[in-house]
């Protein structure tokens, strides 16, 4: 967390000054938010909502989302060919992008191994895509939206599904801006935002829309740690399809898997993953 909250006001801007003076506040933030037991995402957000406020940026992570989106987009062909066109096949290709970390240089080897699933549920899922009316698809990283595409497209084909987005810059997560820029907005009609600029989903904040989406959704299909750290202990669990590497140890600790494992399963097994 501190290291995101210096990147975050690195990327943000070049005045030293205004530089350490935003990394003060966050990490009061981080020290005051840690004592009340919040969830790490929640204090992710605030803490760099404070960083864009006090440097005068919205968008910290423009240049890093711009990075992952042309690596992502020259990868992704060559990548989908390897994976089978149905549901397994999609969902492997899926959590594939969510492997790849890009706060630091992309090593494209990690993409060429093989998705394999550590905890593997995609079938349970399946079963009960079938009746299922109404899919939410919770994305995550920006670069993420190329791997998420094929696997939208199916379900698209099976039944009504909403992608759903950030509603402003937060770190290098998904906005609907970056889905218009990279020209998905076209094919992907039925996109909503949460409401907030928190990663993951911090119902206490969401708008009344999305509210609204989650509750009636039968089906929750949930990208990345983010989503897995705020949804995890939900009432609503029984709904929500994680789909992640588990990239730390708390992370892998909860869901019971080693960590770097990649995960397609409902739930969680320990609850929420401790700091």
């Amino acid at each position: 967390m501190i290291g995101l909250i210096r990147k975050t006001a690195e990327l943000a801007t070049s005045d030293p000054e205004r530089r350490a003076h935003a990394v003060r506040e966050g990490l009061a933030i981080l020290d005051r938010d840690f004592a009340r037991g919040r969830v790490p995402t929640q204090i992710a957000g605030e803490a760099q909502r404070v960083v864009r406020e006090i440097t005068g940026n919205p968008d910290p992570f423009r240049t890093v989302k711009d990075r992952e989106m042309a690596v992502a987009a020259r990868l992704i062909t060559d990548l989908q060919a390897r994976f089978a066109g149905d549901l397994a096949g999609l969902m492997r290709l899926a959590v594939l992008g969510n492997a790849v970390d890009f706060f630091r240089e992309l090593d494209e080897a990690e993409l060429a191994r093989p998705a394999k699933l550590y905890r593997d549920e995609v079938s349970a899922f399946e079963q009960r895509l079938d009746g299922a009316r109404q899919v939410l698809y919770l994305a995550d990283n920006a670069g993420e939206l190329y791997f998420d595409y094929p696997l939208f497209r199916y379900l698209a084909g099976r039944t009504s599904v909403t992608y759903v987005v950030k509603d402003g810059p937060v770190q290098n997560d998904l906005t609907a801006d970056d889905i218009s820029r990279a020209g998905f907005a076209p094919q992907m009609p039925n996109i909503i935002t949460t409401g907030t600029d928190t990663p993951g989903v911090d119902l206490e904040l969401v708008s009344p829309g999305f509210r609204n989406a989650f509750d009636q959704a039968d089906l929750i299909l949930a990208k990345g740690m983010g989503n897995y750290e705020t949804l995890s202990e939900m009432a609503a669990g029984h709904r929500v399809f994680f789909l992640l590497m588990a990239k730390c140890d708390p992370v892998a600790r909860s869901l019971g898997v080693p960590r770097d494992s990649f995960v397609a399963a409902f739930g969680g097994k320990g609850g929420r993953p401790d700091a």
